[in-house]
């Protein structure tokens, strides 16, 4: 019995969402952030995303490294690609087009443990456009969705022009992380 509960536990498949990206469409140079359906659950303590489609590695490729800042377990979080995606494509060698499926995973840092996924999608129709597939918000009017006909696509919500006050605050995150980084060092080397 004891057995079966433990199993039950270990198969049991990670909480799934979907994530609303801003802008709903653009063009391959544009900050792209995605925002969660809802937060991570326990004992998930970070989250990383990865892009899969056409030239980008088999696994995906790391659009967010891991990291902890900005996450939430009550709702859902933005979570900011580390480059756009005409960088990820030189840095692949390819062009983007077609379909680049996006997941967001909340983790366990240290085991790895998937604890939840938030899934979206991207769709190139040019080298240089694409369009979300799903929820979206944009900073502009957008145009009119270039999805495949088998792929349902919703209309965007217009909202006016975001501050950068994100940009100062992952700035911020990241500065604070490395003097912590480099004072437990400090400290390591002299105990």
């Amino acid at each position: 019995m004891l057995e079966t509960a433990l199993l039950a536990l270990l198969l049991k498949a990670p909480a799934a969402g979907t994530l609303t990206f801003t802008p709903g469409a653009g063009i391959d140079l544009a900050a792209i952030k995605v925002h969660t359906s809802a937060g991570c659950p326990a004992p998930a303590d970070g989250f990383y995303a990865v892009a899969r489609g056409h030239g980008f590695p088999k696994d995906g490729q790391l659009v967010t490294a891991p990291t902890a800042a900005g996450m939430s377990r009550a709702a859902g979080f933005d979570v900011y690609f580390g480059q756009t995606m005409a960088d990820f494509a030189k840095d692949n060698k390819t062009e983007l087009r077609g379909r680049y499926d996006v997941t967001v995973y909340c983790v366990e840092q240290f085991s790895g443990a998937v604890h939840a996924e938030y899934k979206g999608a991207l769709l190139f129709s040019t080298p240089d456009k694409y369009q979300a597939v799903g929820a979206t918000e944009t900073t502009a009017a957008s145009p009119a969705a270039t999805a495949e006909p088998t792929i349902e696509a919703r209309p965007a919500v217009v909202r006016a022009n975001p501050s950068a006050w994100w940009l100062v605050a992952g700035l911020a995150a990241v500065l604070l992380a490395f003097e912590g980084g480099r004072r437990f060092g400090r400290r390591s080397r002299s105990s």
